[in-house]
């Protein structure tokens, strides 16, 4: 791992912009970011929100009746001498046999889908969150790595100055110091921009006011993964397979229930007639009989759903096994090259920036040479974050596929 002096809290407060005092640093480690993105973020609040409104269908199918009974009333004088009153008072209920269950099924089946929809919305969110957090990271340690090139660049820039005015070297020497100084503070500015820009995707995923200032925990490198084999075996529990079991359920629930709408409606009804002076009491049934219409196009297209589902399903779970291998592939490679690279280059790398700011300081070495070799180190720096933000995404894309979270 790089040696770069870090000091999160106090690069925080010098590369963030001035804020208002009622702003307050906010640590925040991955774990914490998708904490605060399950809770605060827009499409986590959607996703459970979904659930609220298929509970509410699950209430409806509860009641005993879903159709209210219906009043028919008719009063007036018969055409006759006396003119006598006629009154006629009905009310009929729908007692929907047949149909409850199937209601009830569908409504079930669909907070079951709506829950399966706020995993497989969190998954997504978990990938964001997880990619901005590492891409914020990478840009907190280039920011740093950048304030460490400036610093190098002006103390070589006051040897050269030294050595300039003791006439150890030439004004030309002395002005490459001076722009390679202008050029690192160039660099740590634009670093600084891409930090904040950084900083402001993953701040927006957390739900950070714009007073709020992200202090950063953690490492680049992630933690380690499971072995393939485990990883595999997590392809068909993912959330969006288990989005499309819970698909299947409700078109089979359709199913059933457009099945129940072709039974006959029965319905029980009573009424008052008053006919002269007469008070009858009545009462009888009423049958719907589906002679015409017996849903065909609901059931017909019920079942389609249900074959689509499975058919997604099984598509969706051998895409996820190549992508498991896949990207766990692609993870071991990057984890090799990061472990390579730190066992073979960084190690030389801190032992070459120390003998070089020797070589400076003691005037050893041209200011030329000097330039080059420092760029040459603070290139390797970069890689190293470069390797490191590589095998961070390699391991959340692993996670993603196989549904864990980061």
């Amino acid at each position: 791992m790089s040696r770069v002096p870090i000091a999160r809290l106090a690069v925080a407060v010098l590369l963030l912009p001035a804020v208002s005092a009622q702003g307050g640093p906010i640590e925040i480690d991955l774990p914490a970011a998708l904490d605060r993105a399950h809770r605060l973020s827009p499409a986590a609040i959607a996703a459970r929100a979904e659930v609220a409104v298929a509970q509410g269908a699950v209430t409806t199918a509860e009641l005993a009746f879903t159709e209210n009974p219906e009043v028919e009333a008719g009063l007036g004088p018969r055409m006759t001498t006396a003119r006598p009153i006629e009154a006629d008072v009905r009310i009929e209920q729908n007692l929907e046999l047949g149909r409850r269950g199937p209601r009830r099924r569908l409504a079930r089946a669909g907070v079951a889908r709506a829950h399966a929809g706020v995993d497989a919305a969190l998954r997504e969110l978990d990938l964001e969150v997880a990619s901005a957090f590492f891409e914020a990271m990478f840009a907190e340690r280039s920011a740093e790595l950048a304030q460490r090139s400036e610093d190098l660049a002006r103390s070589a820039g006051e040897v050269a100055e030294r050595r300039r005015k003791a006439g150890e070297i030439t004004d030309l020497d002395a002005n490459l110091a001076r722009g390679a100084l202008g050029r690192a503070r160039a660099a740590s500015q634009a670093a600084r921009s891409e930090r904040a820009t950084a900083l402001g995707r993953l701040g927006a995923l957390v739900g950070a006011g714009p007073e709020d200032v992200l202090v950063l925990r953690g490492e680049l490198r992630p933690p380690p993964l499971p072995d393939a084999q485990a990883l595999r075996a997590q392809a068909a529990s993912r959330p969006d397979v288990r989005v499309l079991d819970t698909e299947r359920a409700v078109a089979a629930a359709e199913t059933d229930q457009a099945q129940a709408s072709a039974l006959p409606q029965l319905s029980v009804w009573a009424g008052y007639l008053r006919e002269d002076s007469d008070a009858i009491v009545l009462g009888g049934l009423r049958v719907t009989l589906p002679v015409w219409n017996r849903a065909p196009g609901d059931r017909q297209g019920a079942e389609a759903k249900q074959r689509r589902a499975i058919a997604v399903r099984d598509a969706t779970v051998r895409a996820a096994e190549r992508q498991v291998a896949d990207a766990a592939r692609a993870y071991a490679l990057a984890r090799d090259a990061v472990d390579a690279f730190e066992r073979e280059v960084v190690p030389v790398l801190d032992d070459s920036e120390q003998l070089l700011q020797k070589s400076i300081d003691a005037g050893q070495i041209a200011v030329g040479d000097y330039l080059v070799a420092r760029r040459e180190i603070l290139d390797g720096r970069r890689e190293h974050l470069e390797r490191l933000l590589a095998l961070a995404r390699a391991a959340t894309m692993a996670r993603f596929v196989t549904g864990e979270a980061p």
